[in-house]
Order: structure tokens, then C-alpha cells, then sequence
């Protein structure tokens, strides 16, 4: 049986494209941070917000874990799972600056794999993180606002 080549045009071609599939590249984008505050006078504890968050998120389609001693919840979706690319939305909840006062939920869109990030939008808004919010105000749990560090 005779061994198959490939002609001598071609192998300079497939260098860069065998570089691509290996390195590819990843981008990442965020939504407008915001601060969570309680409604009421009282602090607004990391157990209840972590319970209502991973029970809103995970309707939404979100795989969540959360450690409310460390002050830390997080959860992420794929939005994108394709051979050749991957696009994943991330929501984190730490504590804020005032303690247990507020807390901060930051939106991330990561998207990694083969297609360059000058055709991939830098600008990214989290629906679900809007309506999380929403959420938050009509059950009188907390009212989100934009952060300003």
C-alpha cells in the first residue's frame, strides 16, 4: 500500500492552520457591574441572596455553586458550544466594600476558540442578570443599582 502525501504546495498551508486549531484565542467581556442592596435597614445576608440567586439562575439554564462563608457565588452557562468555538456567560456575587451592607454581581461573557476577537462584539449585556434584578425589587429582597467604584 503506498503511503498518501500531501503535495509540496500544501504543507506550508497547513502550518498555520494545524497553529490555529492549537493556540485559537479568548475574549472576554462584561456587563455594567452592580451593587446589591438590602431594602430594609438590615444587613442583607450572603445565605439568603446566594439561596434566591442559585434558585433563579439555575431556572435560567445555569450551573451554580455558592460559599456563603467565603462571600462567594458563582454560576455560568453555555451559550455557544460549537467544535470550533465555545461562548460562556458567567455571574459572580462577592461582597461588596460596606461589608455585608451590599453585595456586587458582576456578568462576564467568555468566549474562546477560533474566531478572532475583532469579529466578536466587546460589548455585552446579561439578560438574565436585568431580570435577576427585577426579581430581587418585586420580592422585596434588595434593590440592584450600578456600581461605582
Amino acid at each position: 500500500m503506498k503511503k498518501r502525501e500531501f503535495p509540496e504546495m500544501m504543507k506550508p498551508a497547513l502550518l498555520p492552520l494545524i497553529l490555529a486549531v492549537l493556540v485559537g484565542c479568548t475574549n472576554v467581556t462584561g456587563d455594567t457591574p452592580r451593587t446589591i442592596s438590602s431594602q430594609e435597614a438590615e444587613n442583607l445576608s450572603a445565605v439568603r441572596l446566594f439561596s434566591v440567586a442559585d434558585t433563579f439562575f439555575s431556572e435560567a439554564g445555569y450551573a451554580c455553586s455558592a460559599d456563603a462563608d467565603a462571600g462567594q457565588f458563582r454560576c455560568s452557562r453555555a451559550l455557544r458550544d460549537l467544535y470550533i468555538h465555545q461562548t460562556t456567560a458567567e455571574v459572580n456575587i462577592y461582597p461588596g466594600d460596606e461589608g455585608n451592607k451590599a453585595h456586587r454581581i458582576i456578568a462576564t461573557r467568555w468566549d474562546e476558540g477560533l474566531i478572532p476577537s475583532e469579529l466578536i462584539s466587546n460589548t455585552y449585556a446579561n439578560d438574565d442578570v436585568e431580570a435577576f434584578c427585577a426579581y430581587l425589587a418585586s420580592a422585596k429582597v434588595a434593590l440592584c443599582s450600578e456600581y461605582k467604584g
